[in-house]
């Protein structure tokens, strides 16, 4: 595919993002709400699980997910307090931030729709991915490194909102230097406005950079979600997998990438299911 050797559409968002003039979309209020909530060690469970059962379109994506493949063979749940109790505050928060995402994602253009779908299958496939490959690493989260996996990207977000309230035209070469240029700087600024920690507002910029070397020899959650996002493409198979530092950090085989959907495919199925 042939790109363009200028792109207007991609300098004038640029230059709106490097003087902070782009509006960034707001996580919904009853999930902002909750977020603060959980990072507040004064607040019990009991008003979290009052706060969360606000909303009910959210209590039956919790439900579903406290009865998802992950967790076959015990008891099925059927309310708020069992579902939380179940899931833990890291899959909770996972799960809010999913549904926040897709609350914001209410797109009217056809073709805008098709890259949010990329969008929203790859992320889930990366979150996925990084579950699995954390429970490798003893010092990292399962949890947390599937929600690293679903941010990863999500600067794609508010680069298809822009382009549809701009009412802008954009072809397939136009969207792909978009993603290049814009995609990663609009991602850690969403992930700062919503206040995340730092360990996962480096994931839309830190990810891409497969050969990046690290202060300490242990494997970070954008070292997973490197891998993971190589292992998801259609590229794996050419990949030089032993000259990734994250592999070496993450201390894979590099031929892992070879069987590691068949081996893990249970497991990546399990995860996926998680999502709504």
């Amino acid at each position: 595919m042939n790109q363009p050797s200028s792109c207007p559409v991609a300098d004038e968002l640029s230059l709106a993002i490097e003087r902070n003039e782009l509006k960034l979309p707001a996580m919904p209020a009853w999930a902002a709400k909750v977020q603060r909530m959980l990072d507040d060690f004064n607040v019990s469970a009991g008003q979290i699980v009052s706060a969360v059962s606000s909303d009910p379109a959210f209590v039956a994506q919790l439900i579903r997910m406290a009865n998802s493949a992950t967790y076959a063979g015990k008891p099925r749940v059927d309310n708020v307090n069992a579902a939380v109790s179940r899931l833990g505050y890291k899959m909770l928060r996972n799960l809010i931030v999913a549904v926040s995402m897709a609350e914001l994602s209410v797109l009217k253009k056809p073709n805008l729709r098709r890259y949010l779908d990329e969008f929203w299958k790859h992320s889930r496939d990366v979150a996925a991915t990084c579950h699995v490959l954390a429970k490798s690493q003893k010092h990292l989260s399962p949890d947390q490194a599937m929600l690293a996996g679903l941010i990863h990207d999500i600067g794609r977000l508010p680069l298809l909102l822009y382009i549809e309230n701009k009412d802008l035209d954009v072809d397939d070469a136009v969207m792909a230097i978009l993603i290049r240029k814009c995609s990663a700087s609009l991602g850690e600024r969403l992930l700062q406005a919503w206040e995340f920690p730092p360990e996962l507002v480096e994931i839309p910029m830190a990810h891409e950079d497969i050969y990046r070397e690290t202060a300490g020899r242990l494997a970070s959650y954008a070292d997973l979600v490197t891998v993971a996002n190589m292992l998801t493409r259609a590229t794996a198979k050419v990949v030089e997998w032993n000259k990734l530092t994250a592999v070496q950090r993450i201390g894979l085989d590099a031929n892992l990438y070879r069987e590691f959907f068949e081996r893990f495919d249970r497991d990546l199925s399990a995860a996926r299911e998680m999502f709504p």
